[in-house]
């Protein structure tokens, strides 16, 4: 009798069971795209089978399979595989050119606990949840999701519905490795020795025993593993690659599918991308045939930075007071928009040509959806805004998920589980209403300003004025600056990407020694209903000075300034100072004595569609001290 591995079909039991259609229709809900809805779930089962306080490794590669690993494939899972009719493996296997997209994850508990559904086990059950068990759920603090219906999306994005799990586990204190394929297909009914049967249409690959089919174990399943090409697990570590079989993008090609597979981590997992105190919790790599596919940082993605600003603001608590609970916290930010429209990704995920909306999280720091709120009062601006729910929310959002995880359904909800979420997403929405408004004062010289607080200026990248496309961009968290030899005017305020702004609080020597402190970043207000850019300094040494702003527009890609206008070419203009909250002074330069603590602004209408520098000097006026 032969040892190799073999599938199996699964029959209905007496009592019946799930069709195994069942499980891929449960998917048809959602509007995401299936390689987007890939990247969620499978990121999402990751992040819940982190093993410890190691950041989790995550990946997903397309191979084309080589001479080596192809006719391994072939051998192993043709032999005795379901018929075309009941499962198109064989066509797949029989393409001449092979293709696996594998997803794999480190620094994971794996899949462990029994391989049987019918153990009881007071411990890890990660195996049974995820290879046996259909739409399973578990009550589980600080997850994601669970191994629900949610996992057949490795299915969906098969041409043949067929996966091969290749995991390392610890059962019992002992690292164990186990190796299983797994199909999924219509339910059907055929002729068999034994007669008439009908199936579930779940189809099973390893070491058929006893009616079911176990997982191959540890060296058996490690040398199976490496001739299918499958990644080995470095050293100790555990973790899990899914490989799908014969992978389908639609319309795109194996490149475009990837490049979508990387802006669907960058849109849908950035909060794991970023640091918290060291480690980003999760690292993330794409690489298609050996090659990797760049991943932009979140920040640099001009659509999505303005939810990085509100993600690192979130000072808003909400709370339903009669019942006296904490719902979560809000940030909100407002921000001229950015150039161009947004990735086609984002789009999928509900943002349009304006961003006005926000990025709703539950504890765990996963992206559920973007929701859309009112448009922003002026057609150049924007507001983003994120929520994370509070950990004892936790159980009554993830009650409200559908099988795909992207939304909040609150109606599925009763009692005050129904009236908390309610009223968590009513006050969002109120939060929204009042981003979307402006919010005008008065000035002394009775001028109608809007200090709607619209972000500080990202350092290191660019602010533009609205025009056809203009944009601006923003963050709280500017890289130092290092003065440039004395005498040399230093420290622009808003700089060309790859460069850098000035630092709050650090001190810039004008021509003749005087000295101007930036104290924030510049940001963007409105006045006369227009957009102007605001730096806030101080003169920190005493004596009347002269202070110029000067004004270039930068070139991008590191192409320097231009500081005169091609000829009909519009530049950015001084509007004016203004000392504290008093009277704009319109004026060129600024005449000021220094060394009092005077907050000090200077405005500046930057021209239609460029790229504005601004840097501040300071010079001490003839026979001042």
């Amino acid at each position: 009798m032969s040892t190799s591995p073999r599938w199996l079909s699964e029959p209905y039991g007496p009592g019946g069971g799930g069709a195994a259609e069942g499980m891929l229709k449960n998917l048809d809900a959602t509007e995401l795209d299936p390689l987007t809805l890939l990247v969620r779930e499978s990121a999402q089962n990751s992040w819940d089978a982190r093993a410890g306080d190691e950041p989790v490794d995550y990946r997903v590669e397309l191979r084309t399979l080589g001479p080596g690993q192809a006719p391994a494939w072939r051998a192993l899972l043709t032999e005795n595989a379901p018929t075309a009719e009941h499962l198109a493996l064989r066509a797949s296997l029989a393409r001449p050119v092979l293709r696996i997209l594998t997803v794999t994850d480190t620094g994971t508990r794996g899949l462990g606990g029994p391989t049987r559904a019918d153990v009881v086990t007071d411990g890890d059950s990660d195996f049974v949840s995820f290879v046996r068990k259909t739409g399973s759920s578990q009550d589980v603090n600080g997850r994601g999701g669970t191994y629900g219906y949610g996992k057949a999306v490795f299915h969906l994005v098969s041409a043949s519905h067929t996966v091969v799990v290749h995991t390392r586990c610890r059962v019992q204190g002992r690292l164990r490795t186990r190796l299983i394929g797994w199909a999924v297909h219509e339910s059907y009914s055929t002729q068999t020795v034994d007669g008439a049967k009908t199936f579930t249409g779940r189809h099973y690959w390893g070491r058929a025993q006893d009616g079911y089919v176990e997982p191959l174990l540890d060296d058996e399943a490690d040398e199976i593993a490496r001739r299918l090409g499958l990644p080995a697990f470095p050293g100790g570590r555990s973790g899990t690659t899914v490989a799908i079989v014969d992978p389908v993008f639609a319309e795109r090609d194996d490149a475009e599918a990837m490049r979508w597979i990387a802006d669907a981590m960058v849109w849908n997992l950035w909060p794991k991308m970023l640091p918290e105190g060291g480690d980003a919790p999760m690292r993330f790599s794409v690489l298609h045939d050996g090659s990797e596919v760049r991943l932009p940082h979140p920040s640099e993605v001009p659509h999505l930075r303005p939810f990085l600003w509100a993600h690192g603001q979130m000072d808003r608590e909400l709370h339903h007071k009669s019942l006296r609970r904490p719902l979560g916290r809000l940030g909100v930010r407002r921000f001229l928009a950015p150039p161009g429209p947004p990735p086609k990704v984002a789009i999928e995920a509900g943002i349009g040509e304006r961003i006005h909306h926000t990025c709703l999280m539950r504890p765990v720091d996963l992206v559920v959806r973007y929701l859309e709120g009112p448009p922003f009062f002026e057609e150049h601006g924007g507001y983003a805004a994120v929520f994370r729910a509070d950990p004892g929310m936790d159980r009554v959002f993830a009650a409200t998920e559908p099988a795909s995880h992207d939304d909040w359904k609150v109606d599925r909800l009763q009692g005050d589980d129904r009236r908390l979420a309610r009223h968590a997403l009513r006050q969002i929405a109120d939060a929204m209403r009042e981003a979307a408004t402006p919010t005008a004062v008065v000035d002394h010289a009775g001028e109608g300003v809007s200090l709607a607080g619209m972000s500080q200026l990202m350092a290191g990248l660019m602010a533009g004025a609205p025009g056809e496309g203009g944009s601006a961009v923003f963050d709280a968290a500017p890289r130092a600056h290092t003065p440039g030899p004395a005498g040399d005017a230093q420290a622009p305020a808003v700089s060309t990407a790859g460069g850098f702004g000035a630092t709050p609080g650090a001190a810039v020597h004008g021509r003749r020694g005087a000295r101007v402190r930036y104290l924030e970043e510049p940001r963007l207000d409105l006045l006369d209903g227009r957009a102007v850019l605001v730096q806030r300094f101080q003169l920190l040494d005493p004596g009347a000075q002269t202070v110029h702003g000067r004004l270039s527009v930068a070139l991008g890609d590191d192409a320097g300034r231009e500081d005169t206008p091609p000829r009909g070419a519009a530049m950015p203009t001084v509007v004016g100072w203004r000392r504290g909250d008093g009277e704009i002074l319109r004026t060129a330069s600024l005449q000021a004595t220094g060394g009092d603590d005077a907050v000090w602004s200077l405005l500046v209408r930057a021209a239609p569609d460029t790229v504005t520098e601004v840097l501040l000097t300071a010079e001490r006026r003839e026979g001042a001290a």
